[in-house]
């Protein structure tokens, strides 16, 4: 008796062995491994149950076997059930708890571990009792075994080496089962990554990828890349690539973004940006390498592209300069009085606009002084003709007075136009004093701003365009009075020649308060205003949509650069395309 007890111990451990040398619960020994187990138990229903405890998702996974010896049923019935932590089975609580054998009854463990559409077909109508050994590693539940019988044996005791056993094959699947979940969500987190990963052996021999590699590689999954090297899929960069790796692993120094190519299976060549860093086991020993790169190969020719409009964009800055330096030595005899003001303006470029001011006032005093002389040379007419009939004694009393009329009206003409001129020539000459030795000191902002909308009357009135200035009139600020004619000059500026191209009978408000500290001010105007992308680039050097026609591009550079940096303040342009462009600026009261 006892002899056929030890061979069917020998056999039950044989047969789990062979199994789970093959596949744990997938072959045929395993089922013979449980009709042995049943023989030695001498029971004719063997429940079978791996456990794994998912700690991430705080549930229970179980795997059941079942096993009977009921011909109404299959053989070997296997059947899959999960439960939360929070919400263990009784079963699986008194097992916890007593971490021994138990009795329970058979509705009692089937509810517990099969779902009712898994339920087992046997024929198992009596209820009657099952002993259920459980098998613990590390506190965690990772097996269960249960067979029919009214008492409990305590066969863990009775055959030890058949319970070592199933303990042992229930310990390492649970191990395998976490290991496998463990390498498949790392891979699975490796796969979702748009940046190539693998990692090699010692000899450069690749042990893993992820998939944007092994796309790369033009292999079929990571899988199928083990025991592969460079040569076999990028032969052309393999020297390379494995220098990379036997450098990284001598010196142990990380390799940090380096540029190379990659010339893959269908003849086309990217560029990669490379790191790699040794792998270094517990003795500090390197037994390989890892590495991750990207594709930068539109980046790459983006930079090409770059590159090439860097030197396009040079050499147009050296014609333009050129051409600059050829159009100022044809002026140069013309504007000798402005030697002086226009070498300030070059260097200190906040005076860009001087010179279409001096221009426009030139212009408007033409038209006064061109009155005047007229007027003197009719002045001079009557007076010969007064002198004349003088002498004759031919000259009439009405005669007489219609002369004297004609030399008040001329004297009063002459009069009024130079006064006119004058009043041109004063504003003109405070604005550009200013401008050119520039101090802070005290003004009141209000008619400050109303002499440099008088100096820019001239070019307003070309087009009929109406300045308006809304603001307190008593408001004094303590600043850089050059710097507020600048800016007020180059925005009213910028507003002519854009704002109002092919448009008259436009208007312009310019309007300013106190916001605590602070002194903001507007300048608005209804002309055909600017797209959302030519708004977001107004304040850039030498961008001006006015490139065929004489534009610079720093008129709007200039301010940006004077309200920032001169007064500390700040500057935002907004603008609606057909309707209006609107400049706000906030600039300190007092600069200390």
């Amino acid at each position: 008796m006892n002899s056929d007890i030890n061979n069917l111990q020998l056999k039950t451990i044989h047969y789990l062995l062979e199994d789970a040398r093959q596949a744990y619960a997938q072959s045929a020994y395993f089922e013979q491994a449980l009709s042995c187990l049943s023989q030695l138990l001498d029971s004719s229903l063997l429940i079978h149950t791996s456990i794994y405890k998912d700690k991430n998702n705080l549930e229970y996974q179980l795997t059941n076997h079942l096993y009977s010896t009921d011909k109404k049923s299959e053989p070997c019935k296997h059947s899959l059930a999960s439960f939360e932590q929070a919400n263990k089975p009784e079963v699986i609580q008194t097992l916890y708890q007593q971490k021994s054998e138990i009795l329970v009854q058979k509705s009692q463990l089937m509810h517990s571990f099969f779902y009712p559409q898994n339920a087992p077909t046997s024929n198992l109508g009596d209820e009657y009792a099952l002993v259920v050994i459980p098998f613990f590693y590390q506190d965690d539940l990772v097996g269960i075994l249960s067979y029919k019988s009214e008492q409990t044996t305590q066969v863990t005791a009775r055959y030890p080496a058949v319970f070592s056993t199933i303990h042992a094959i229930f310990e390492n699947s649970n191990k395998e089962k976490s290991s496998e979940i463990e390498s498949a969500t790392y891979q699975m987190v490796l796969d979702l990554m748009p940046q190539r990963v693998f990692w090699k052996n010692r000899q450069s021999v690749y042990l893993g990828c992820n998939k944007a590699f092994a796309d790369d590689a033009s292999v079929d999954g990571p899988d199928n890349i083990i025991g592969l090297t460079d040569y076999d899929f990028f032969p052309e960069q393999a020297n390379l690539y494995r220098s990379d790796d036997a450098n990284t692993m001598e010196t142990l120094e990380h390799l940090v973004a380096s540029e190379e190519p990659q010339t893959h299976a269908n003849g086309e060549t990217i560029w990669l940006r490379t790191s790699k860093r040794p792998i270094i086991d517990q003795q500090d020993n390197v037994i390989g390498v890892v590495g991750t790169y990207d594709d930068i190969t539109q980046l790459k020719g983006i930079q090409h592209e770059l590159q090439k409009a860097k030197s396009t964009l040079e050499n147009r800055v050296n014609e333009r300069t050129k051409e600059l330096s050829r159009s100022n030595q044809k002026l140069e005899s013309a504007i000798v009085e402005l030697k002086t003001t226009q070498n300030q303006l070059i260097e200190n470029e906040k005076m860009a606009a001087l010179g279409s001011l001096v221009a426009g006032i030139a212009h408007e005093i033409n038209t006064p002084l061109g009155v005047a002389v007229t007027s003197a040379s009719h002045l001079e007419h009557v007076a010969k003709f007064l002198n004349t009939s003088v002498a004759s004694g031919t000259l009439s009393k009405n005669d007489f007075i219609t002369k004297c009329d004609e030399i008040i009206d001329s004297s009063d003409l002459i009069l009024r136009n130079l006064e006119r001129a004058s009043e041109l020539v004063r504003s003109f000459k405070m604005i550009a004093v200013d401008q050119s030795n520039d101090e802070i000191r005290d003004l009141f902002i209000y008619k400050y701003l109303g002499e440099v909308v008088h100096a820019l009357s001239p070019k307003a009135s070309k087009k009929n365009i109406r300045i308006f200035l809304n603001g307190d009139e008593n408001l004094q600020i303590k600043t850089y009075p050059g710097a507020i004619s600048q800016l007020a000059t180059n925005l009213l500026d910028n507003a002519f020649i854009h704002a109002f191209d092919n448009i008259y009978n436009g208007e312009i408000k310019i309007s300013f308060k106190v916001i605590g500290d602070q002194l903001e001010l507007k300048f608005q105007d209804n002309g055909q205003g600017m797209d959302e992308e030519t708004t977001k680039q107004i304040f850039d050097p030498f961008y001006t949509t006015q490139r065929g026609k004489g534009g610079t591009g720093l008129g709007l550079s200039i301010v940006y650069n004077l309200v920032t940096q001169k007064l500390n303040g700040s500057i935002t342009c907004q603008s609606k395309h057909d309707e209006w462009t609107r400049f706000t600026l906030v600039i300190p009261l007092n600069i200390v």
